[in-house]
């Protein structure tokens, strides 16, 4: 008898050591350790109603954590609760992948419990360690042998495990005997309870935004703003593809510009603009004078105050007193005297235009000209600048020489200052030199001419006596403009021109069913009518168009 209560005893004694011994392999000693880093988060639409809640975990002492993309698809809003219970907002997505369904985001916590990423992959017939999710009262790991490890993108694993898992288990962190997270927890796409996946958790820490994130929809699907890249021209980029559509967003991605690279011109110049353009002009001045503290290259900030203010006197009834063109002037000049970038003295050209100093802004615009800004347009300007002098033979000689920059055949960049020179000919009555820019203007861009374009080329033409040409454009010009009286009666009087009554009879009348009160229709149809020799007729068509204070129709009708 006291030999089988040894043999008991003993029994017992060695069952208690196998099921300490089982306990101590699902609780590791990390495990305390690893459940701090873990999350519970919650998400919300635009209305602040619950989306999702899921599981994740810190991955970065500074805050930076994992989940699953699908909770986070359509969300305004996140928290991530931890495991004391403290809520964090989620300031930010820094990575995001719908194919693999995994996010990884931002927290404002100062100092985060992270778990340690596994340096080497697991391998297949390796313990794996899978950790509840935070709220369960598990106190230890689900402890899975490593079935399968696939490499995708060359460098990062799949794993494959065959381990039951409750389904509230799903993006928790998989765990080596080590402690290392090795993976995210995926559930089976097919339902499958027998088996589960863990997703390589370095592939989700290499996830990050770029320009391109501003137009992927994995990361527009997610309406929480964004990290921005880790470069300034990447940074610069995004900021841009985003747009300015919600200005709050666009400023705070401004700030988090400036913040990153403080010493980069645009951050400060973006903020400044945009602040301007909603009328906070004080605010804008702060971030220029900021600018001028910490950016590099103070002759872009001081060209971004002259150009923006000079912008705002064009367009804003109330500004600021000393936000002037006189303002604008002394800040580009600033700007010069840093460094005279042809695109400074492009600017002050303008300004001076605006402040009416047209002899020294045609100078600048020809100056430009020696410039790597030489262009066309510069000669365009400059002789703008002249035709508010009002001198003709300067502004001609300087569209001439703006054609000259091109050689036949021309080039569609030619149209402007060929239309720009046949006015300037119909104005100095040189009309077979303005049928002839015309006519190269429409071999340029013939699908984009109006009826307004024939009928100027038909007036030129008429007095030039080209009287076959002068037909068919205005012709033209009513046909693609039949509700225009001017087109009718215009057609009507070339017509006459040709004694081609019943044409011009016709014209006549479509001008004045369109407009009764038009007086030169009723002159032409009196002139029509009197060729026909219908003097009745003609005498009340040439009377209402002097009832309607034609002086001409006065001099026909009583010579």
């Amino acid at each position: 008898m006291m030999k089988l209560q040894n043999i008991l005893h003993t029994s017992f004694f060695l069952c208690v050591v196998l099921l300490a011994t089982a306990v101590s392999a699902q609780t590791p000693k990390w495990f305390k350790k690893a459940r701090k880093a873990q999350l519970n988060i919650v998400t919300y639409d635009a209305t602040g109603q619950m989306l999702n809640s899921t599981n994740g975990f810190f991955i970065g002492e500074e805050g930076t954590a994992v989940a699953d993309y699908a909770a986070f698809k359509g969300a305004s809003r996140a928290v991530a609760i931890d495991f004391d219970g403290k809520e964090w907002p989620v300031s930010c997505i820094a990575g995001a992948s719908a194919l693999y369904d995994v996010v990884k985001f931002r927290v404002g916590v100062r100092k985060s419990s992270a778990l340690k990423l596994a340096a080497v992959p697991a391998v297949k017939g390796q313990n794996a360690y899978i950790m509840p999710y935070l709220s369960s009262k598990a106190n230890a790991a689900t402890i899975a042998v490593i079935g399968k490890v696939e490499k995708f993108n060359e460098r990062y694993a799949y794993y494959t495990l065959p381990a039951q898992t409750a389904e509230r288990t799903a993006s928790c962190p998989v765990l080596n005997g080590d402690g290392e997270v090795i993976g995210l927890l995926q559930l089976s796409a097919t339902g499958d309870a027998e088996q589960c996946f863990a997703l390589d958790v370095n592939f989700i820490n290499g996830l990050q935004t770029t320009a391109m994130s501003a137009t992927s929809t994995d990361y527009r699907d997610i309406f929480i703003r964004k990290a921005l890249p880790t470069t300034a021209d990447q940074a610069n980029s995004f900021i841009y593809l985003t747009g300015k559509r919600d200005t709050s967003l666009y400023l705070a991605y401004v700030d988090d510009y400036i913040e990153a690279f403080p010493e980069q011109n645009n951050g400060y110049t973006m903020k400044a603009e945009m602040l301007s353009a909603r009328h906070d002009f004080t605010a804008a001045e702060t971030a220029w004078e900021e600018g001028l503290k910490h950016a590099t290259a103070p002759d872009e900030i001081l060209y971004s105050r002259a150009r923006t203010i000079y912008a705002r006197v064009q367009d804003t009834p109330s500004l600021p007193e000393d936000w002037t063109l006189e303002r604008a002037v002394k800040e580009i000049d600033a700007a010069l005297a840093v460094k005279p970038e042809p695109v400074y003295t492009a600017m002050k050209a303008h300004i001076l235009y605006g402040q009416k100093r047209y002899a020294e802004a045609s100078l600048l615009f020809v100056e430009l000209n020696k410039t790597n800004m030489r262009s066309a347009e510069n000669f365009l300007y400059a002789a703008q600048c002249q035709q508010m002098l009002g001198d003709t033979t300067a502004i001609l000689a300087l569209q001439d020489s703006a054609v000259n920059m091109f050689t036949k055949p021309y080039v569609t960049e030619a149209a402007p200052s060929l239309l720009m020179r046949a006015q300037t000919r119909l104005d100095m009555g040189k009309y077979r030199e303005a049928v002839m820019d015309l006519n190269d203007y429409e071999h340029l861009v013939r699908n984009n001419l109006n009826a307004n374009f024939y009928y100027q080329r038909e007036q030129a033409e008429m007095n030039c006596r080209m009287f076959q040409q002068a037909l068919n454009d205005i012709e033209r010009a009513a046909k693609m403009d039949p509700k225009e009286p001017l087109y009718q009666a215009e057609l009507a009087a070339v017509n006459y021109r040709f004694n081609q009554l019943d044409a011009a009879l016709i014209a006549a009348r479509a001008a004045i069913a369109l407009d009764d009160r038009f007086p030169d229709a009723h002159r032409i149809l009196g002139l029509i009518l009197r060729q026909q020799g219908k003097e009745t007729e003609a005498r009340e068509a040439l009377q209402r168009a002097i009832d309607l204070g034609d002086e001409t129709a006065k001099k026909i009708l009583t010579p």
